[in-house]
């Protein structure tokens, strides 16, 4: 029960974190690929609120205590960990350090994360 509770709060941070900063980017329009590369930033922003929204989904239902709901954390913590990975590249390449260890240690997290999970239902 602890590792679910721990997972689905994990899960409801990142999802929040996620949508909140492309919210706060957006708005203060701190996001120059919108005039350099508009396509492919409205495909990297929509898959961004995907995994956002599936990680407060698979949260929520992981305090809920739902059966299925650790299926969907290993899918959304499956999305987060490809998209720190991108992230850390993007602003490593910006030369941006605190970025990238931010998104390290989420990178990390969600990986421990995944495998505590994956462990426990193989367990079952």
């Amino acid at each position: 029960m602890i590792l679910e509770t721990i997972s689905g709060i994990y899960s409801l941070i990142v999802g929040l974190g996620m949508i909140g900063i492309w919210i706060l980017l957006l708005v203060k329009k701190q996001v120059p690929e919108i005039n350099t590369a508009p396509i492919d930033i409205t495909f990297h922003i929509i898959a961004e609120y995907i995994t956002g929204f599936l990680s407060i989904i698979s949260g929520i239902l992981l305090l809920m205590d739902v059966i299925w709901a650790s299926i969907l954390f290993i899918v959304a913590m499956g999305m987060v960990i490809y998209a720190v990975i991108n992230a850390t590249g993007y602003y490593g390449q910006k030369k941006e350090w605190n970025f990238v260890m931010l998104f390290g240690t989420l990178l990390i997290s969600a990986a421990v994360l995944l495998i505590l999970n994956i462990l426990q239902m193989i367990s079952y």
